[in-house]
Parts: C-alpha cells; structure tokens; sequence
C-alpha cells in the first residue's frame, strides 16, 4: 500500500514537469516574430519554394494563401506574376513563409 501512494506520488510531480515543459515550449513558438513584406510572385519551385522578387523563400506546410477575392486557395492556383503581401519567419533553414495574400495590381 506504501509503495502504491509513493508511486501516485512520484508520477503525479512527474506529470507536472512534463506539462510545465510543454508550457514553456509553447511559449518559444509564440515568441517567434514574423517579417511582413510585399513583393512579385514569380514562380513555384518543383521543390515547394517560391520566388518572390528573385529571393527563395520556403514555405510552411500550413501555410495561408488567400487570393484576390478573399477566399483561402491552394497556392499553386495564383496566376504568375502575381503582387502579394506575405508574412515569414527565419528559421535556422531559411526563411519561411507562414502567410500569403494575393493583392491587385
């Protein structure tokens, strides 16, 4: 019976370290700031990359692509070139864009 409580114990500090770690980890993705610019879509890469004013950006998977009328699309549905505003991140890979937003020209 000892041992059972003493167990319950232990896993119970346990489990409260592994949740305030998760918390903290949390917290570092939220600090991550991103870098809002504007430019010309010119091209997808066969890679997923894009080029948007001759500079390679990398794309995140779940990115956000919303096209002139609003509504959210796939990226490769924009028409080239296209004038964009868009939001990345650095990451140690490179740069990163989280978000897309066809604008008209």
């Amino acid at each position: 019976m000892r041992k059972r409580k003493i167990i319950t114990l232990l896993l119970s500090v346990f489990s409260v370290f592994i949740v305030s770690a998760f918390m903290d980890g949390f917290d570092v993705l939220a600090d991550i700031s991103t870098v809002k610019a504007t430019g010309t879509l010119t091209s997808i890469e066969d890679d997923g990359s894009v080029i948007i004013d001759e500079k390679g950006y990398k794309v995140d998977p779940s990115v956000v692509v919303i096209d002139r009328k609003g509504k959210s699309v796939p990226l490769r549905s924009l028409s080239f070139p296209a004038k964009v505003r868009f939001e990345y991140i650095y990451a140690k890979t490179g740069f990163i864009i989280v978000f897309i937003k066809e604008v008209p020209q």
